[in-house]
Formats: C-alpha cells, sequence, structure tokens
C-alpha cells in the first residue's frame, strides 16, 4: 500500500470510530428506553428484557467488528486492546445472560399456560442461542484481537536496547 493510501486511510480511522460507536450504542439505548424502569428482582421483566436484548444484539456486534477491523488495518495497538477488552467483557455478560435467561425460562415455564408453552419454548431457545452465537463471537474476536495487538517480532527487534541490565 502506498504512502498515500495509507494516509487516506488514516483520516477514515475516527469517521469509522464514530459510526461504531452509534452502531453498539445507539440500540443499546433504545433497549433501555423500552425497558426502563428496571426491576431486577422481577422474573417476568428480566425474561422479557433478556428476550428482547436478543433481537439487539447483531447490530452492536457488527460495531464492535468494524472498530476492531479500523484498528487492525491502521495498527492502532491500543485502540485494538481496547476493543478486545470490551469484546471479552461483552462474551462474559452474555454468558450470564444465556444462564439467568435459561433459569428464568424454566421459571416461567412452570407458571404460564401448558397451551402457551411451546410457542415460549421456541422463543427462548433462540433467545438463548442468540446470546450465546454472539458471546462466542464477540469471545473470538478478543481474542484475536488481543494477540494482533502485540507488537510484530520485527518492531520488538527495533526496540532500542534497555539502558540498564538486571544482572542475576
Amino acid at each position: 500500500m502506498s504512502d498515500r493510501a495509507f494516509a487516506e486511510l488514516r483520516a477514515f480511522a475516527w469517521p469509522a470510530y464514530c459510526v461504531a460507536a452509534l452502531l453498539v450504542v445507539t440500540p443499546l439505548v433504545d433497549l433501555v428506553a423500552n425497558v426502563w424502569p428496571p426491576r431486577l428482582g422481577a422474573v417476568e421483566w428480566r425474561f422479557g428484557t433478556f428476550g428482547l436484548l436478543s433481537g439487539f444484539l447483531l447490530t452492536p456486534l457488527l460495531g464492535m467488528v468494524l472498530a476492531t477491523a479500523a484498528a487492525a488495518v491502521l495498527e492502532h495497538r491500543g485502540a485494538q486492546r481496547v476493543f478486545a477488552l470490551l469484546d471479552l467483557a461483552g462474551a462474559a455478560l452474555l454468558a450470564i445472560v444465556v444462564v439467568m435467561l435459561s433459569l428464568d425460562w424454566l421459571q416461567m415455564r412452570a407458571s404460564i399456560d401448558p397451551a402457551t408453552r411451546p410457542a415460549i419454548d421456541v422463543g427462548s431457545v433462540k433467545s438463548i442461542g442468540k446470546h450465546a452465537g454472539v458471546a462466542i463471537a464477540l469471545a473470538w474476536m478478543g481474542g484475536v484481537g488481543w494477540r494482533a495487538s502485540r507488537p510484530s517480532a520485527e518492531a520488538r527487534s527495533h526496540r532500542p536496547a534497555p539502558m540498564f541490565r538486571a544482572e542475576g
């Protein structure tokens, strides 16, 4: 890639990060607006909120892919690390959501009319699958992003020698 092309690509970094942030934040703000005020102690609220969240997950995932890809292409190592940590944190949170949604589903299932159970079961399995799929994708991106953010062997070999050496 020519220096000019790389400079033009670098100029695109901040707009790409802005679009990525919008893709992540906007659906989450919409979700919060739909489920406010939180009632964490109510199984119905949690079940409905986590089910609704499953429909909002792909857009933030796309935002994280855009941000991570921009940081990788532009060799923004610090940004890559931040996005990798955010990916891993998101994966961990979604793993917790999968467990909570599964338990809430079992609790809700016991209290609803048997005629409506199949519909609740299908919706719950779909929601759990979406959460698990996005959690896996985020964990994978986070791991790859973290490893990719390390300086290359070539970059490490060009580092100046340390001024002081510890004698053993």
